[in-house]
């Protein structure tokens, strides 16, 4: 809960009486620090219902009411997250889309989740991440498939490697030909008699990408 008052408008008074560092102006000024600390005072409790500005304590309990245990080295940030939104993570937990909303509010985006391969058992999802969120929070994704993760579902990572482009991508197309030919028409001696032809081509191409 947030309350924003503009108490410079609403303390503001007429010219003659507004003079800097005037008794009526420092009675002003303890008049706005009094009822600050008042709205403070009443906005605390609804503050506490919120994770995400509650004091820490209150987030403790919260998160033992949502069944959400604080991971080592998690950050306090990603742990309020996951409290703030443990019932939609738990909704969600038996769909794709519930996964993926779950990833991107934890800050990983680009997650892709795919089931049932050809190639391995129907019963292995496999999680496609990227490399830096996968090292930067790999006991949170563990955490995550244990206690959201189905019962009749095994999980693999994958991992994939972001790599700047240098150049954007272009297309280059050459053709170069040329040909060469000499006739010596001295017929003495007639060993002299000489006709020579060359060719010569090459080809570079590159496929163009486009978006």
């Amino acid at each position: 809960m947030s309350i924003n008052i503009d108490w410079a408008a609403l303390t503001k008074m007429p010219y003659w009486l507004a003079r800097p560092a005037s008794e009526l102006d420092k009675l002003r000024k303890g008049a706005v620090r009094f009822w600050q600390r008042f709205v403070d005072m009443l906005a605390f409790p609804a503050k506490q219902l919120d994770p995400m500005t509650a004091e820490l304590e209150f987030v403790h309990l919260l998160a033992w009411e949502r069944d959400i245990e604080q991971i080592p080295s998690e950050t306090e940030l990603m742990y309020r997250t996951r409290v703030k939104y443990a019932l939609p993570f738990a909704k969600g937990a038996g769909s794709k889309s519930g996964w993926l909303d779950m990833f991107k509010k934890l800050g990983m985006p680009w997650v892709t989740i795919d089931e049932r391969f050809s190639e391995t058992d129907w019963d292995v999802v496999d999680l496609q991440l990227l490399d830096s969120d996968f090292g930067d929070r790999q006991n949170l994704i563990n955490y995550i498939c244990r206690q959201y993760g189905r019962t009749t579902r095994r999980y693999q990572y994958t991992t994939i490697a972001k790599m700047p482009l240098v150049a954007p991508p272009n297309t280059f197309d050459n053709h170069h030909q040329y040909e060469v030919a000499t006739v010596n028409t001295n017929l003495l001696p007639a060993k002299r008699f000489m006709t020579m032809d060359c060719e010569s081509s090459y080809h570079v191409a590159k496929i163009k990408q486009r978006n």
